[in-house]
């Protein structure tokens, strides 16, 4: 294997850089992105020591994140392995992500007056809005990952920053069935009801949103 730019072990945490499991944890959700990563792969210690330069403790501690996260299974005696997800699993998924994100939007249109608030939420729409490389889905999803940390700092409801993340890196290995000026009119409705004060609106636009995503998404999941 390939080693992997920013692994090195100890990395530097004095300097405020992060943690060196950090790195093979963020390496690994953008693998999935990517399709470096698939569903149901074997993630095998000394394979990720040699590819990370780092010990076996750090990558134990990675995998204990990403197992935490439902990213990783772990099974005795068979090491771990990427998690395949059930059509089931996915129904629940969104079902959750659905009233989760429809409260981040009608609190972030309650917030919206707040200084600075309109214009934050606005320009990491913009960014999305103006991606025009197809082929780079990854920094497609970066620009979609500010654009919702926008939309949650608005909110100032701080407990959906832990979730929303979790539930979204689920899905990310089926994005490419959602054409991409489908999700960027669910970002413009949900954006344009957010800045009229709409919460109501707001919130229902956000659970279109997740509506019209599963129904792109679910066909892929296994029974």
């Amino acid at each position: 294997m390939n080693k992997t730019q920013g692994g090195t072990e100890g990395g530097s945490k004095g300097d405020g850089a992060i943690s060196s499991s950090t790195v093979i944890v963020r390496d690994i959700v953008r693998g999935l992105y990517e399709g470096r990563y698939v569903a149901g792969q074997r993630l095998v210690e000394p394979d990720l020591m040699q590819q990370y330069s780092v010990s076996r403790s750090t990558v134990r501690e990675a995998l204990k994140q990403l197992t935490a996260d439902g990213i990783v299974v772990s099974h005795p005696y068979r090491g771990s392995s990427i998690r395949r997800m059930t059509r089931r699993d996915a129904e629940n998924n969104f079902a959750i992500m659905e009233v989760v994100l429809g409260l981040a939007a009608r609190q972030a249109a309650q917030h919206i007056d707040a200084p600075g608030a309109r214009e934050k939420l606005q320009a990491h729409f913009d960014a999305i809005a103006s991606h025009e490389d197809l082929s780079d889905r990854f920094e497609f999803i970066r620009r979609r990952d500010r654009y919702f940390r926008a939309l949650i700092e608005i909110s100032r409801n701080p407990e959906i920053a832990s979730l929303l993340p979790r539930l979204q890196v689920h899905l990310i290995r089926n994005r490419l069935a959602v054409p991409v000026k489908d999700r960027v009119e669910g970002y413009r409705k949900m954006t344009q009801a957010i800045l009229g004060g709409d919460s109501a609106k707001a919130e229902k636009t956000a659970r279109a949103y997740v509506q019209m995503t599963a129904s792109y998404l679910l066909p892929h999941f296994p029974e």
